[in-house]
């Protein structure tokens, strides 16, 4: 079962009003234990606009081997839904109590909006609310289970641009941290991207800036 991540109205207010991001949020994550800088991160295999955090570590509980989204290569745009894919093998299993914390904020075209930097929020939600796990235990046929057990793994998460929120044409700097409540690391991946609508003449009602002419994904 796969469950679409929603996104909170108070986080979604500081990233959605035009032309500039209005107020910082905090959301309990430090600066230094997630860079969102993109330029330099390690890009995760599959084709997606998809990277691992600085923070990412091979002894990650969730190894990730690839990254789909089944759109691409279409541009993802605004009031857009698709589908996750993230394969890899779990090295250990771990307590259904994990979450996921995931951060929208300017990234590095922070200057650009003309805000400091690391504005914007971030929520938390629980891991296996989120994540629908199939794994191939005990043979091929694969089994959803959550919490997972140790074993190659895929996980599915469906994703929307929802334009009540994500509705200014722009970029959007995403971090997705997953940890136990102990603290361990399931796995972090974050993406920059140009969000934008699929119509041109929806894009033009909006206030025109260094954001205007941004392509998919960057």
């Amino acid at each position: 079962m796969t469950m679409r991540i929603p996104v909170l109205e108070s986080l979604a207010r500081a990233l959605s009003s035009f032309p500039v991001f209005q107020k910082t949020l905090s959301g309990g994550v430090s600066p230094d234990e997630v860079s969102y800088a993109a330029a330099s991160l390690k890009e995760v295999p599959g084709g997606t606009p998809l990277s691992f955090c600085e923070v990412s570590r091979s002894t990650d509980l969730f190894n990730i081997s690839m990254v789909q989204i089944d759109q691409l290569p279409r541009p993802v745009h605004i009031d857009d839904d698709f589908l996750f894919y993230l394969y890899g093998t779990f090295q250990d299993t771990f307590p259904a109590n994990a979450t996921i914390n995931i951060t929208v904020d300017c990234g590095s075209h922070c200057e650009d909006y003309g805000v400091p930097s690391g504005t914007g929020g971030s929520f938390t939600l629980d891991f296996c609310d989120v994540s629908g796990i199939e794994q191939p235990l005990g043979g091929m046929r694969k089994t959803p289970i959550c919490p997972p057990e140790k074993g190659s793994g895929l996980i599915k998460n469906v994703g929307y641009v929802w334009p009540m929120f994500i509705r200014s044409p722009g970029w959007y700097n995403f971090t997705f941290d997953a940890k136990t409540a102990e603290g361990e690391r399931i796995y972090c991946l974050t993406s920059e991207v140009c969000l934008r609508w699929e119509r041109e003449e929806d894009n033009k009602r909006y206030p025109k800036g260094p954001w205007s002419n941004c392509t998919w994904p960057r």
